[in-house]
């Protein structure tokens, strides 16, 4: 067995000492090929031998470090291997890297043993060069300074003719391969969509939401989105399903259901709900993070689909396959509801894929949001239960006075910050309870004592730099930046509790990523722009139960916030910055002032 230590100082002291160089292996749970790599390579005798006498082997969990996983990551593009996982780098012993090697299913451990070997050699006899080239590859790493500049108001016009260019018009989402789903820019064209209706808009859309549904990369039994399709038309994915990629399925579709009106995404963010309460929300009251991939679980010998009937032939094609597995196909959503019986049947039989049930803080918290939007427009009080029990539990485990962690020891990176706080928000918006408003403004201050950039504004990934470089970003990738989230989060909480300073920092952050945005790299930061300008407080001057309360509550309009006050009236009163307008009694007078 290898003998992994922590990327921690004593790991690399020790690396020192005995003038080794490290093995450096980052992985993800859900990761098939990291899983394989360990069968196949790392639990081989010899490998591990080989590994424990010549290096000092350290092993990084990808979602525990992100921060680490970025870093090292741009350094493996620059060494010219790309990227992805498991990643494989060796590193001198203060940890810069200078080499790698890929794992590849087709090679096998005799090639993954020929190159840790060379590399034996080459640090034997290149040390020096090597030293000299670890150093230009952190150089390389290190981002460019981009200077804050004033807000580009340019960026509000017409900001989806960006994207849709890149929509490919067949299938839906971008023209690339592999296919993520961008949960962003869907965001930012549902609200662009609902502000001003372009019919462009609504087929980039409704392609990439329905043709999602119509592939393979949707698991048409137990609901739920693997991570990803390696090929156009979503028909082969990879089969790990995470939380944080559902939670943005439920966001996206839920939207689409509220402004298309078309109850087709309704029904499919009823089932992602169902699929997360089923498997991912842990009898302790939050949610697991992730179910590893398993591609037997998920596929099918024409033989079991003949059993079930003589019609599953329409649910596969030669196109979807693994081996001489078939992955099911959707587009044809009723004969599938007519088997699925047949089918959930036979896969009980099967074992379920494992599932990583580590408590991370940025997990429920974007899970916890995603339940409390499904409360107010499905109307099922359980999901607001699950989504407050989701956040108490959270911070029960992962938060004291000091410390916000990410997950057990671990201290919180800026998504964690963010998108607690946006669920903390939210659950105040819907219940008017101060304790999370409370706890929002605390979390809030917490990331800014930590980790805001002094200098040029905006927040930094994480408290830790590696080699003095510190990472900060607006882009999308395809979660919305933290940064973006937190823009949001700053403005919320200046509209609820009239603090300028929340403003301010708003206004910092803007300006900071300014010339780095733009509408199809950063489209959270578009919404988070359209914000800055268009926030509109609902001032609550009622309690959450009255008529006009309910009605406000199991709406959802963009660019909204709901703020509590004096609880002394039946009303409410909308404003947009310093502009107030008029006392709102009825739910009718509500939903004609916005325009519903």
């Amino acid at each position: 067995m290898i003998e992994w230590l922590p990327y921690e100082e004593n790991s690399f002291k020790k690396a020192e000492i005995e003038d080794k160089p490290i093995f450096l292996h980052i992985t993800a749970k859900w990761c098939n090929y990291c899983k394989k790599m360990k069968e196949e390579c790392l639990d081989d005798y010899e490998i591990a031998e080989i590994i424990n006498k010549n290096f000092i082997p350290v092993h990084i969990d990808r979602d525990e470090r992100p921060d680490l996983d970025l870093f090292y990551q741009k350094a493996s593009y620059i060494i010219g291997q790309g990227s992805g996982w498991p990643l494989n780098l060796f590193l001198t012993p203060e940890g810069k890297p200078f080499s790698g090697v890929n794992y590849s299913i087709n090679e096998g451990k005799n090639h993954f043993k020929t190159m840790i070997e060379k590399v034996i050699d080459l640090y034997k006899m290149n040390k020096e060069k090597i030293l000299q080239r670890s150093q230009t590859i952190v150089d390389a790493v290190k981002p460019t300074m981009v200077m804050p500049s004033e807000i580009r108001q340019e960026l509000l016009q017409n900001p989806e003719e960006e994207i849709v260019k890149e929509i490919d018009f067949e299938f839906g989402g971008f023209k690339k391969t592999p296919k993520f789903p961008i949960y962003a820019h869907i965001d930012l064209l549902l609200w662009r969509y609902w502000i001003r209706p372009k019919p462009w808009i609504k087929s980039a859309i409704e392609t990439t939401l329905k043709s999602m549904v119509s592939g393979g990369i949707y698991d048409h039994l137990e609901g739920g989105f693997h991570r990803y399709a390696t090929d156009r038309a979503w028909l082969m994915p990879h089969f790990e399903k995470l939380a944080i990629d559902n939670a943005w399925h439920i966001i996206n579709y839920l939207d689409a259901y509220n402004i298309l009106k078309d109850p087709f995404y309704m029904d499919i963010a009823i089932e992602i709900v169902n699929y997360l309460k089923n498997n991912l929300f842990s009898p302790e009251g939050y949610f697991y993070s992730s179910q590893f991939a398993d591609p037997f679980y998920y596929t099918w010998q024409e033989q079991e689909l003949r059993e079930i009937s003589d019609m599953t032939i329409t649910l596969v094609e030669g196109k979807a396959m693994i081996g001489e597995r078939f992955v099911l196909i959707g587009r044809d959503r009723e004969l599938i509801k007519q088997l699925k019986e047949s089918f959930i049947l036979k896969r009980k039989h099967r074992q379920s894929p494992e599932t990583d049930k580590s408590i991370y803080c940025f997990v429920n918290g974007v899970c916890a949001e995603a339940f409390i939007k499904a409360w107010r427009i499905i109307k099922d009080k359980n999901l607001l239960n699950m989504a407050l029990s989701a956040i108490d539990n959270t911070l029960r485990a992962l938060f004291d006075e000091n410390t916000l962690y990410r997950t057990k020891k671990i201290h919180a990176l800026l998504d964690d910050y963010a998108y607690i706080t946006s669920a903390l928000i939210s659950a105040y918006e819907v219940t008017s309870k101060d304790e999370y408003l409370n706890k929002a403004t605390i979390i809030t201050e917490m990331a800014i004592n930590k980790l805001w950039d002094e200098e040029y504004g905006g927040f930094y990934d994480s408290e830790e730099s590696i080699f003095s470089i510190r990472h900060k970003s607006i882009h999308d990738t395809p979660y919305p930046s933290a940064n973006s989230i937190m823009i949001i989060n700053l403005l919320k909480l200046h509209a609820i509790k009239r603090n300028e300073k929340y403003f301010d920092l708003a206004n910092m952050s803007l300006k900071a990523f300014s010339n780095l945005a733009s509408p199809y790299l950063s489209p959270y930061y578009i919404k988070a722009l359209l914000s800055y300008f268009d926030l509109l407080t609902l001032n609550f001057y009622t309690t959450v139960e009255s008529n006009i309360g309910k009605a406000t509550i199991h709406q959802i309009t963009p660019f909204t916030v709901i703020a509590h006050r004096q609880k002394d009236g039946n009303y409410i009163i909308p404003s947009v910055g310093s502009k107030y307008f008029d006392q709102i009694y009825e739910p009718e007078e509500l939903a004609k002032f916005l325009k519903l």
